[in-house]
């Protein structure tokens, strides 16, 4: 049996595209009684008496038992929002206003990847680096790769680049490409939300710099991680603490790039393996001010693997270490 010691609430609810499906409560003995439907044998009318035959017993199955949540004050997590499921199922185990809208920041890059994943089938292809993107982005203190205007760069530089240093620069070069703009990019982003049930959901943009008609929910970003588990190049991506990519004429030697996330444990001193053996695979940051921290994560314990979305920690700085600390406090609780 598997279970979760956090202040928040147990909702018993499985997520599966979207679609959110009760879970039968697991009692204190983790097991139901069996149950026989009553079989009727005859009729109404009196007649001779006859033989009859024993009903057949079916056997009613042993629900599985759900994980267990104590519930306590959410008051342990910095997070306004926050979900954690077990990946295989989409049980839920965890739940803290889920289901509310907020702000996603760079999270939204998790779509921006798996969307050129699925869209750029050759990672060696070389791209341009489109110019006209670079004033707007440091106007708005976009985070970026470090990529020049004009470099050709591989699909798969460009893509680490998405997911490692979260950079915008890389985000508008793939969505041009594959798309001829942002904005057709972002219908695309939007369509997939949709085949995906997240029904909370709506993109404006392919980078996460805020808008107030760009949101979504913890629990559609549960959705959307669980799905781009299963493929392996973003796994192979997400769950990587560094990249150099190929030598340009820009960049002779490469740009080594390191994961936001990994880089954000590392600098709070919070070790990626937790106190019950838990380790934190990869993931996904984002920060925006009106966003706070937020957190795309996944960990695997005992062989099973749980995902983590946080968003709207209270931070006043990306830097800052609050989201990590949600995760350890979530991650940490977890018994298998």
């Amino acid at each position: 049996m598997v279970a979760v010691i956090v202040q928040i609430a147990f909702l018993g609810k499985r997520i599966r595209n979207g679609e959110s499906t009760r879970i039968q409560a697991f009692q204190e003995n983790g097991t139901e009684a069996d149950s026989i439907s009553d079989s009727v044998v005859g009729d109404s009318q009196e007649t001779e008496p006859t033989a009859t035959s024993t009903p057949e017993l079916t056997e009613t199955p042993t629900p599985e038992p759900t994980p267990e949540v104590q519930s306590v004050s959410s008051e342990y997590l910095h997070s306004a929002h926050a979900i954690l499921i077990r990946a295989e199922d989409g049980a839920v185990m965890m739940d803290k206003a889920a289901s509310e809208q907020a702000y996603p920041a760079s999270i939204t890059k998790v779509m921006t990847a798996i969307l050129a994943i699925e869209n750029l089938t050759d990672l060696d292809e070389q791209l341009t680096v489109p110019e006209d993107m670079f004033p707007e982005l440091t106007e708005q203190g976009a985070s970026v790769a470090g990529f020049d205007p004009y470099e050709q760069v591989s699909v798969r530089s460009l893509l680490y680049g998405v997911l490692l240093p979260s950079g915008a620069d890389a985000c508008i070069t793939l969505a041009d490409q594959i798309a001829g703009s942002e904005e057709g990019f972002v219908q695309m982003m939007n369509d997939k939300a949709a085949e995906l049930g997240m029904a909370n959901t709506h993109f404006v943009n392919c980078t996460g710099l805020h808008d107030s008609q760009h949101y979504t929910t913890c629990e559609d970003l549960a959705v959307l991680m669980r799905y781009c588990l299963e493929n392996d190049t973003f796994r192979t991506i997400i769950t990587s603490r560094s990249y150099t990519t190929e030598a340009t004429s820009a960049h002779p030697s490469g740009i080594t790039m390191y994961d936001s996330m990994f880089t954000k444990f590392d600098n709070s001193g919070i070790s990626t393996t937790v106190s019950n053996g838990l380790t934190v695979e990869g993931g996904k940051t984002g920060f925006t001010d009106e966003a706070g921290q937020c957190l795309a994560s996944f960990g695997s314990l005992n062989g099973s693997e749980y995902i983590l979305v946080t968003m709207g920690a209270p931070a006043q700085l990306a830097s800052e270490i609050m989201s990590v600390q949600d995760a350890e406090t979530v991650y940490s609780r977890i018994q298998g």
